[in-house]
């Protein structure tokens, strides 16, 4: 009897472990599919995150990138009779990197009045050059041409104004709506002269012409222009707005008029549209 329990016991044995060994590999083939299901996915995203890593710095770097844009100077002082605002019309010229070191020399700031069919003359580094001196940046019409800016029928006045203000916005990221009207605002219809205002704009007229462009290749005369001027103007108690040009006489005169004007007294700001004093010929 006990003979026969031992042979059934001897083969079972096998039977047994060959059932051990079929799960021992079921085991194996289920933990080998499922390390393959949960780790292939992980790896496959990676590898896609970095190719569109690498496409997106490559489309970064070769994507042309607009200028900074530039903030025009801070809050001005309050503005007296002794206050002078020096104003320079008709740029960006060859001269403006010379006047912007003539007044960073001087200590002095100024107002620049550009067209804005010049402004490829420019780059924005310069701007922000006159800006982080003190200077002030407004736009002066996008021809300068007296019989497209008034004529009766469609003047192009506004229309020019806001093309320069959007010019110079995406050229060198510069937001400003001071405004001066090419030979005054004198020449503005009552509407027009309505209609800029409505659109943010701040027009600025002078009420010293240097006569820099009459005088063309001479210094001396510009300077005894715009001293007889300050003479006068000096007995009305008014601050002072000097009408000149970026033109080389009057780059020449500049330091005799900016000396004679320290020495009397005044004060040099640059023009902003939030300065709380006006000048504007249609409203005097």
């Amino acid at each position: 009897m006990r003979k026969k329990r031992t042979q059934k016991k001897l083969r079972l044995k096998p039977a047994v472990l060959a059932c051990l060994i079929l799960l021992g590999l079921s085991s194996a083939c289920l933990l080998l599919w499922g390390t393959l299901n949960t780790e292939s996915p992980a790896k496959q995203p990676a590898k896609q995150e970095k190719i569109v890593s690498k496409k997106a710095l490559v489309k970064k770097a070769s994507a042309k990138k607009p200028p900074e844009k530039v903030s025009q100077p801070a809050k001005p002082r309050p503005v007296t009779d002794k206050t002078v605002f020096l104003t320079f019309d008709d740029g960006p010229s060859p001269f403006l990197s010379r006047f912007n070191h003539l007044l960073q020399q001087e200590k002095v700031p100024a107002t620049f009045f550009f067209i804005g069919e010049n402004l490829n003359r420019i780059q924005p580094e310069t701007a922000k050059a006159l800006l982080a001196s003190g200077s002030s940046i407004g736009w002066h019409s996008m021809t300068h041409d007296a019989g497209l800016l008034y004529r009766k029928n469609n003047p192009t006045f506004l229309t020019e104004m806001e093309q320069a203000r959007k010019t110079g916005r995406e050229k060198l990221g510069i937001a400003s709506n001071l405004i001066r009207a090419p030979y005054g605002s004198t020449y503005l219809s009552t509407q027009l002269h309505q209609e800029t205002k409505d659109k943010g704009f701040t027009l600025l007229d002078w009420n010293i012409d240097s006569n820099d462009w009459r005088y063309k290749t001479s210094s001396t005369r510009v300077v005894e222009t715009v001293l007889t001027q300050v003479n006068i103007l000096a007995k009305q108690k008014e601050p002072l707005v000097i009408l000149m040009h970026e033109r080389k006489n009057t780059l020449e005169a500049l330091p005799a008029i900016i000396h004679a004007l320290k020495k009397n007294g005044y004060n040099f700001q640059a023009y902003k549209e939030n300065t709380p004093f006006k000048l504007s010929f249609r409203e005097r």
